[in-house]
């Protein structure tokens, strides 16, 4: 059960309504932003900051996606990693590759995909990634794509401890995502 109220449109100041009412009609509004709410002007911002890597990054939603996969996974955040279950999906790739992020092997992974699962859990695991791993992503990504990599992986880091912390519960829709895909946190 989560630590703080999960707050309904009502419950926010009126002058920051909007967004919940924003929200609510693309759909269910998701218990992180329920959370969240009570501090609604850094939501905004913490809304806008993630929309652009989901919407409008550089980096190939694949490798995006694992390493959130991977960020969430180490950081034991089952709302976390749920969430992204379905992400994942839609950029290609398998349940079994979902599953894969907990323990990485060239089995279900090319070598671009092994080198961001490394790199995102190295800078999760260590707070630091090896010259190896950092080379070893560099041969394939940009400069623009490799920042855009550390703060994906460090962007989801901060979301999967506020998740953590606040311990919120995992929307219904994930919540059988995370069950069809067998993983654990």
């Amino acid at each position: 059960m989560a630590r703080v109220r999960l707050n309904e449109t009502r419950d926010l100041p009126e002058e920051h309504r909007w967004l919940f009412e924003r929200l609510e009609a693309q759909g269910p509004i998701l218990n992180i932003f329920r959370a969240m709410s009570h501090s609604p002007v850094a939501l905004r911002r913490f809304m806008k900051f993630g929309n652009y890597f989901l919407a409008e990054g550089k980096l190939d939603p694949k490798l995006r996606e694992l390493a959130i996969l991977r960020a969430g996974y180490l950081c034991r955040a089952p709302y976390e990693f749920s969430q992204h279950v379905s992400f994942g999906r839609r950029t290609g790739l398998s349940d079994s590759q979902i599953r894969g992020v907990a323990e990485p092997s060239v089995a279900l992974f090319d070598p671009r995909q092994m080198a961001v699962l490394a790199y995102a859990g190295e800078l999760t695991a260590e707070s630091r990634v090896s010259d190896a791993t950092f080379a070893a992503v560099a041969a394939f990504l940009n400069t623009e794509e490799i920042v855009e990599l550390t703060m994906v992986t460090g962007y989801y880091n901060m979301v999967s401890r506020i998740l953590n912390a606040l311990q919120v519960d995992i929307d219904p829709p994930a919540q059988r995502d995370l069950a069809e895909v067998g993983v654990e946190l």
